[in-house]
């Protein structure tokens, strides 16, 4: 009791002095403390309304002010500050209740009055404008519910009563005179017209309370929105499927879990200790989203539902599926069959005779996606391995089908899934003889196995280390496809190359063709795309194919001047039935050729992360230990030798942050702890060469963020001493320029000292002492070294010129020009104690010089 008296005057300190989030934290910290007295709560209830109130947050303030009214009923402050948000809230009515409230209760008190006095001739205005409101929702009841009215005139009618039931007074006065009832008669009738917008009413009048809702559901009944949404008019199955979402959300309260959810965020971020907000049901509310959940699990697969419908059902369940905003399906999807239904409709193909369910162009997309928000929302390896048996069993059992459509519905299942998550679609493409079907397919003679095998290849593509063998294999086939097959095949071969051909990103040393093979690709795309006689959804694959081009600066500089294919880029987009495809693939390419990319600022401490852990107080406070160990840089490989690093557990985890999804300062700490642990040992070296380690730090070296780029290199500094990582570097590719480049950065000379460091392992072989030649400032950037007033780079730019001139005279002789020769004699014979290695090095590099008979001795 004594620290929520604390806490609460602390509150009053900070409110007094306008520290208006300080007072509201202290409050809330009260109010968690859980064993106050009810009178202590609604005074604290009470003030943070008043903060609330301060900050504009009108419904906090009103759920706040009310929470202390449940307690002390008629208290002055609190209803003065309930009535001062609802009137900001435009809320008049509920106001001027308040501010009558007071008057009874508080007759002296002055503040309110000028509150009636704005609030009497609203109100005033109000009923009439409800009497009015009344005598036109009587007038459209009798045309809409007139079967002998004229067909316009009563479409008319019921279209207006869509609108009056978006004002309270319409809602009220419908709901009154027995309207949900007469709205359920409308729905049984033939035109489509008059549905949705009874449906659509119906959508407007759930926006009331809890009653009215209960009401609707009871007299609609699930089972018949249930057959609304199946419908094949499209416009009658989204209004209905929106009419359910609105109950769903109203009446199972999940927009106040959200809000509890985003006020959990906002609270972690401020650093203010709280407790993840638990969703609960009643065992009404519970009983009711199970049977939402039963009905649109079942109507995935169901064969009588449209394709419209089936879209429908599919959005609304990857809207409310999550544990973190939604209504927690995720579990019951695995219990239950509805992950097999979401594959049927991921294997469905319109062309084949055997095919039951009516989909649409969209519908694909959507069970990848829903499958995509299911998977990343399960929280165990338990959940994620039975989410792949599943899976698993699924395709074993349509590969093991004799009849060779199913091998084909396989396929296209796997393309879906490698779109959603693409984890687990690696898992089924790893099966023995799935890549010998998905070739054998696009060998065929016959179009649409073509089609269906070309554009799982493309989608195989998205994790380059994860089908290095069977592209290997589809390259030659979508080249001969290109010129042999018919457009529809033709344009996903395109797509295919254009992906494989995009995969060294900007990197111009990552190129996967010959030079210029990728100018061809895309001239071929912009072929396709511009040419208006062509299907759309070609034109809408050549969209596709130029994303992943237009990552080249010399197509970047190509097309940036083709009004024609610009102009033909924003046409695609406005087709609507190919709209949501095309979309990201088209602002892709606006954002490759402007550069807009998004870059994000680096958070400057792991709070955030220490904060996400599960609540184990060791865990955390172990971690804040190890942190200010880490701090100091030279305790770091001291943590490491003592075992801190368990070495082999940690590089894949590691590697995993590396992504691009993943922020700035998790990754900057990956890099850290990826290069402690590379210079521990030749096997941790190895493991991360292994797992595929190597491309993902060397990417980090072209970032422009400057941490990034700097504890990248440092990391490579340690990878360079394997041999492996060596012949990765004498290569055909820029690797040894890009650090001969970075020892003449002016800025960073961190980032100076790693490059140096590689550079000096690297040029004991004598191919990497050659590029480093190549490189055209070669002498300003080793004259930058060999003088810096940093010992440690001076001694490396020392040592990588040893490594020069003893590894053939033909590369001393170029090095030791004018001042060269002058540099190091002067560091020969300085005679700072700290210096004493750069000297000696020099001292080397002058015998050298004298024994290839470049320069005499001095007698």
């Amino acid at each position: 009791m004594a620290s929520a008296q604390l806490l609460r005057e602390e509150g009053n300190k900070h409110f007094k002095s306008g520290d208006i989030d300080g007072a509201i934290s202290c409050y809330t910290q009260a109010l968690d403390l859980g064993d106050l007295k009810e009178t202590d709560k609604a005074i604290i209830y009470k003030n943070r309304a008043a903060c609330h109130l301060k900050k504009d947050k009108f419904s906090a303030a009103v759920q706040d002010a009310t929470a202390s009214l449940e307690i002390v009923p008629d208290d002055p402050k609190a209803l003065y500050r309930r009535c001062q948000a609802y009137e900001k809230l435009n809320k008049a009515e509920e106001a001027y209740k308040d501010a009558a409230a007071l008057m009874k209760s508080d007759p002296k008190n002055t503040a309110v009055q000028p509150i009636l006095k704005r609030l009497n001739p609203i109100i005033q205005e109000k009923v009439k404008e409800q009497s009015s409101t009344s005598s036109k929702v009587a007038q459209m009841f009798n045309f809409t519910f007139d079967p002998n009215c004229e067909k316009e005139k009563r479409l008319n009618a019921a279209n207006n009563l869509v609108v009056l039931a978006k004002e309270e007074a319409g809602a009220k006065f419908i709901s009154e005179q027995n309207g949900v009832a007469k709205l359920k008669q409308l729905l049984e009738e033939r035109d489509p017209d008059i549905i949705q917008a009874s449906l659509r009413t119906l959508a407007c009048l759930s926006q009331g309370s809890k009653e009215s809702n209960k009401q609707i559901l009871e007299q609609i009944e699930l089972k018949r929105i249930g057959f609304l949404i199946a419908e094949k008019n499209n416009r009658v199955s989204t209004s209905a499927t929106f009419l359910l979402e609105k109950l769903l959300v109203a009446l199972t309260d999940l927009e106040l879990y959200r809000a509890k959810v985003q006020h959990y965020k906002d609270e972690r971020k401020q650093g203010n200790p709280c407790i993840w907000p638990k969703f609960e049901m009643t065992e009404e509310q519970q009983s009711l989203t199970d049977h939402v959940f039963t009905m649109l699990s079942k109507m995935i697969e169901n064969a009588k539902v449209s394709a419209s419908g089936r879209d429908n059902v599919i959005e609304l369940i990857i809207k409310y599926i999550t544990r973190e905003t939604g209504l927690h399906w995720t579990r019951k999807f695995l219990d239950t069959e509805g992950l097999d239904g979401l594959l049927a409709v991921a294997s469905a193909i319109k062309q084949h005779e055997t095919c039951t369910l009516p989909i649409s162009d969209s519908t694909k997309m959507h069970s990848s996606v829903c499958m995509s928000k299911i998977y990343d929302d399960l929280r165990s390896d338990k959940e994620r391995d039975l989410f792949k048996e599943k899976c698993s069993n699924f395709f074993k059992e349509l590969f093991s089908d004799d009849l060779y459509e199913s091998k084909v519905e396989a396929i296209k299942a796997v393309s879906t899934l490698l779109q959603g998550p693409y984890e687990v679609g690696n898992v089924i493409l790893s099966f023995e003889g799935v890549t010998d079907i998905m070739l054998h397919l696009a060998s065929s003679k016959n179009p649409l196995h073509q089609q269906v095998a070309v554009e799982a290849i493309v989608h195989s593509a998205s994790k380059k280390d994860k089908c290095t063998g069977l592209l290997a294999k589809a390259v030659p086939l979508l080249q001969q496809l290109i010129k042999e097959a018919d457009d529809q095949v033709k344009v996903r071969a395109l797509v295919g190359l254009c992906k494989l051909g995009s995969a060294g990103g900007s990197d111009a040393s990552d190129k996967q063709f010959a030079e210029g093979s990728t100018m061809t690709l895309a001239k071929v795309c912009r072929k396709f795309l511009v040419n208006p006689s062509k299907d759309i959804e070609i034109r809408r694959w050549a969209t596709e194919g130029l994303a992943y081009l237009t990552l080249d600066a010399d197509i970047k500089e190509e097309l940036v001047n083709d009004t024609p294919a610009l102009k033909s880029l924003i046409e695609v987009t406005t087709v609507s039935c190919f709209r949501q495809n095309v979309l990201y693939p088209a602002a892709t390419v606006f954002v490759n050729v402007t550069n807009s990319y998004d870059v994000k600022d680096v958070e400057p401490e792991l709070v955030e992360f220490v904060l996400s852990l599960p609540n184990n107080t060791y865990l955390k406070n172990m971690i804040w230990v190890y942190l200010a160990i880490a701090t100091e840089e030279d305790l770091r490989g001291l943590i490491v030798q003592q075992g801190a690093a368990k070495m082999y557990e940690l590089v894949r985890p590691l590697l995993s942050i590396l992504h691009l999804s993943v922020q700035h300062w998790r990754i900057f700490e990956a890099l850290l702890a990826l290069t402690n642990l590379s210079s521990i040992s030749e096997s941790v070296r190895k493991r991360i060469l292994a797992e595929k380690g190597f491309s993902k730090i060397e990417h980090y070296m072209f970032e422009e963020h400057e941490l990034l780029k700097r504890a990248s290199t440092e990391c490579m500094c340690n990878l360079v001493m394997s041999d492996e990582v060596v012949k990765l570097f004498e290569g055909e590719n820029d690797r040894v320029k890009l650090l001969v480049l970075y020892c003449g950065d002016e800025d960073d000379p961190l980032l100076v000292r790693a490059a140096a460091g590689s550079l000096a392992v690297l040029t004991h072989s004598e191919i990497v002492c050659k590029k480093v030649l190549e490189v055209k400032p070669h002498m300003e950037m080793l004259q930058s070294l060999l003088v810096n007033e940093n010992v440690e780079i001076q001694h490396r730019g020392c040592y990588i010129m040893s490594n020069l001139i003893n590894s053939s005279k033909e590369i001393a002789e170029k090095l030791l020009e004018g001042q060269m020769l002058e540099i190091l004699m002067a560091i020969s014979i300085l005679k700072e104690p700290e210096r004493q290695r750069g000297k000696e090095l020099c001292e080397q590099c002058l015998k050298k010089a004298i024994e290839y008979g470049i320069i005499k001795p001095n007698k």
